[in-house]
């Protein structure tokens, strides 16, 4: 957000550009959470309720000064200390604050639909503390957040004459690369986690070919929702703005599909994503470098279908019954909630969670969570690969909406990397690109 601004800044042609690309993005997105819905409830009745252990009341015992001595209730109700006296030592507690909470334990029915709208959207989106967003991994607070952050400093720029002044900016691209060093050591060690996530899943199961069957159709139905949406976006809508077939287009993007599924990240992706796009003849080359790296961080078209998939698919399991608020509150949070999703393997699994207990007003780690985490290796990658394709198609779109002459390839080209010279851009690529290859080897 801050490039754009400094580009609206110098020339007022490319508003049009950016806005574009926004609605499409937004577009996308909101069609895949609608597509999602859709392809859950056309496998709905094939899913099956699980049969887990019933969730106790939180019970305490009371101590007392003398040893094995323990607070209890006698007949007539007044209390003593005494020996252990089986139940009547235990006392159940109403878990005000949800402090002893493990377990979703059902739904909250003193909860209206007005209240979970504005605590599970609005609350999350605007946050009172961004140091706690970052710290409970509230993407959505923490991206808009930054668009806020973006606009003032962009703000700050046009009165004080310019970014050459600034000393945020050179601070910000440091940690910039920090983060993204940091990210690519965690990538490299990720498949040694979720191998342990997944055994341990596994591992806990004593019917696994019906836990299997019933896993089967959330993946089929997940697959699903990304079929309609290819079809929808990148081949319909893709024909109807760019007025020419879509696939010869698509072919050229194979090699950074490959990528995509190989890494789950679509930020690791991005130096193969460009050389495709740019390999076409067709994409400016300043417009992919602007739109790649923010598709990459807010057009999560994959895993805005595959959330209401998962969230619905846990709802059945755990025997609750959705209805069409808990729909429509899916899309929206489907919607805000993939694009605070970070570029990088397995992190929707938190969203999920989150946009679960958010939907239905449960608290903790639903039951049958551990099958979603057991699919996600597979689930994440099939995200990525839409996410991917979803920044390509966008970037054929743009350019077929907005030709630009060269005065607005040069905005876009500021825009893209704010005073960057030459060999910064030619050092940057060929670090991403090394990063990449050295990730897919590893």
């Amino acid at each position: 957000m801050i490039q754009c601004e400094d580009a609206h800044a110098n020339t007022n042609q490319f508003p049009p550009a950016l806005l574009f690309t926004v609605v499409l993005y937004l577009t996308t997105t909101v069609i895949a959470s609608i597509l999602g819905i859709i392809s859950i409830l056309t496998f709905r009745n094939l899913f099956e309720e699980g049969q887990f252990d019933k969730v106790l009341p939180a019970a305490i015992k009371l101590g007392c000064n003398d040893e094995d001595m323990f607070i209890t209730e006698g007949e007539n109700g007044a209390l003593a200390c005494s020996t252990d006296m089986g139940n009547s030592s235990e006392f159940i507690i109403d878990d005000l604050t949800k402090t002893f909470a493990t377990a979703s334990g059902g739904v909250q029915g003193d909860i209206t639909l007005s209240d979970t709208i504005y605590d599970g959207v609005f609350t999350k989106l605007i946050t009172d503390n961004i140091i706690s967003a970052f710290g409970d991994a509230n993407f959505a607070a923490v991206v808009f957040f930054a668009i806020a952050f973006g606009v003032a400093v962009s703000r700050v720029f046009d009165q004080r004459g310019g970014a050459d002044k600034s000393f945020i900016l050179p601070f910000l691209k440091e940690l910039d690369g920090v983060f993204i060093t940091i990210i690519n050591w965690i990538i490299a060690i990720s498949p040694f986690a979720v191998f342990s996530l997944i055994a341990s899943a596994i591992g806990g199961q004593d019917d696994l070919a019906s836990s299997f069957t019933n896993v089967a159709y959330l993946v089929v139905a997940t697959l699903a929702g990304y079929f309609l949406h290819f079809w929808t976006v990148h081949v319909a809508l893709a024909w109807l703005i760019t007025k020419t077939n879509p696939f010869p287009y698509l072919r050229q993007m194979i090699p950074a599909q490959t990528m995509a599924f190989a890494c789950a990240s679509s930020a690791a992706t991005i130096p193969v994503t460009m050389r495709c796009v740019n390999s076409t003849g067709i994409i400016p080359r300043p417009v992919a470098r602007f739109i790649v790296p923010l598709g990459a961080t807010v057009n999560m078209d994959g895993s805005a279908i595959y959330f209401p998939c998962a969230c619905i698919w846990l709802a059945i399991l755990n025997g609750i019954d959705p209805n069409v608020g808990n729909y429509l509150l899916l899309v929206i949070i489907s919607t805000i909630g993939s694009a605070g999703t970070a570029p990088v393997p397995s992190a929707g699994l938190v969203l999920i969670i989150t946009a679960y207990n958010t939907v239905f007003s449960t608290t903790g780690v639903p039951e049958g969570f551990s099958y979603v985490v057991a699919i996600d290796w597979f689930m994440d990658r099939m995200q990525t690969v839409m996410n991917v394709t979803g920044d390509t198609m966008v970037c054929r779109m743009i350019t077929a909406m907005c030709p630009m002459d060269g005065e607005e390839l040069d905005a876009v080209t500021h825009a893209a990397h704010l005073d960057e010279t030459p060999e910064d851009t030619t050092n940057r690529t060929k670090r991403a690109e090394s990063d990449s290859v050295a990730m897919i080897e590893g």
